[in-house]
């Protein structure tokens, strides 16, 4: 049924042996047979065929075992006659793709079509947590992540709002997004700290990278120019720590316009997005709490009214997460919480301070 729904691809190249395009799975003469944890790439066929160009840079790209096993290529679906009707089209793909086990893989030219892959979660009732990579915070009336907030019935776990700009960014967003206790990392922390990104990708079920998050002078082809944003190598390495989340189960690249990628650069860059991304989940070690016994548990007490922090370092990947307990009912396991942190904030602990992160956390609790 999910055949329907795209066109095939047109690709007449003789690639090289070693690269991606001459041993991709793909929907050509015979639509492709999805196995469970496959990576389901597929684009939007707008007006100037996005996708295809995208494509174009990826199949040019090294392979190797891992990537050819994990990666099946589905093409585009046509763009509806109305946003609605390609939403719709992207909702019921995506529900198909998850039901199979599949993990979609979208490359999309607006940022408001992340929302039908968050519809796609919905019919499951479980909780989504959702992390969004953008120069802007989209949390005002009617824009994307207000719509989702205010959904009914509402699945909405948490949101971490990765890279995005105080001068875009109206006061009224960002008094929104610390009253719901979101996470949130702004461009300036992400410079000076990259590797601590990671923390914010690591619980997410859905991860939208809105192109428009990129520098202009390694992006020209998105909707807005952008004087500062990520450079193409932060970029890549977000891909990979989005990739290499055990939670993950969709991932989209939003906001390509090609009309503007005169050099086809941001193509180029939005086909290296796919390959770290790829790169990132074909090495992951199934590495969330209670997939194995390799942790090492430290206990913080402070002698302030403040509750014990237990912090959990994976002997695997040497990753930290803190398990913050119910002020008021700290026998309750159900009212833990245990979420990402850094080395750094175990430092804090183990020398009498609080850490910010778990002043944030108990605000959730309360």
């Amino acid at each position: 049924m999910l055949q329907q729904y795209f066109t095939p691809i047109e690709d007449k190249t003789i690639y090289k042996p070693y690269q991606i395009g001459a041993c991709i799975q793909k929907y050509a003469a015979y639509f492709p047979e999805l196995g469970n944890n496959n990576i389901a790439l597929f684009g939007i066929k707008d007006e100037h065929d996005s996708a295809a160009v995208v494509r174009k840079h990826l199949y040019q790209l090294a392979t190797n075992t891992a990537f050819e096993k994990k990666v099946i290529d589905l093409g585009d679906i046509p763009c509806g006659t109305t946003p609605a009707e390609t939403n719709l089209a992207i909702q019921t793909v995506t529900e198909g793709l998850l039901d199979r086990g599949a993990i979609p893989l979208l490359i999309g030219n607006h940022l408001d079509q992340g929302e039908p892959l968050y519809k796609a979660f919905e019919r499951t009732s479980e909780q989504i947590e959702l992390s969004l990579i953008s120069a802007y915070l989209p949390l005002l009336e009617y824009e994307l992540l207000h719509r989702i907030c205010t959904r009914e019935p509402n699945y909405l776990r948490n949101i971490n709002a990765i890279g995005f700009q105080a001068p875009y960014t109206p006061p009224q967003a960002l008094d929104m997004l610390e009253n719901l206790n979101f996470n949130h990392y702004r461009l300036g922390n992400l410079k000076t700290q990259l590797d601590e990104t990671e923390i914010y990708l690591r619980n997410a079920t859905l991860t939208l990278f809105d192109l428009n998050a990129i520098r202009h002078v390694d992006a020209p082809g998105t909707s807005i120019v952008q004087a500062n944003g990520l450079t193409g190598e932060e970029a890549c390495q977000l891909a990979r720590y989005a990739g290499h989340s055990d939670s993950l189960r969709c991932y989209a690249l939003l906001g390509f316009d090609a009309s503007k990628d005169t050099s086809e650069l941001t193509a180029a860059l939005c086909a290296q997005l796919i390959w770290y991304f790829v790169d990132g989940v074909v090495h992951r070690v199934q590495d969330t709490l209670g997939t194995h016994e390799d942790f090492v548990k430290y206990r913080c007490d402070f002698s302030t009214d403040d509750v014990p922090i237990l912090f959990i370092k994976s002997k695997r990947t040497a990753r930290w997460w803190m398990c913050i307990e119910h002020p008021a009912d700290p026998t309750n396991l159900n009212e833990k919480i245990t979420l990402p942190c850094t080395y750094f904030d175990y430092q804090q602990a183990a020398n009498g301070d609080t850490p910010q992160r778990y002043l944030d956390t108990l605000k959730k609790l309360r």
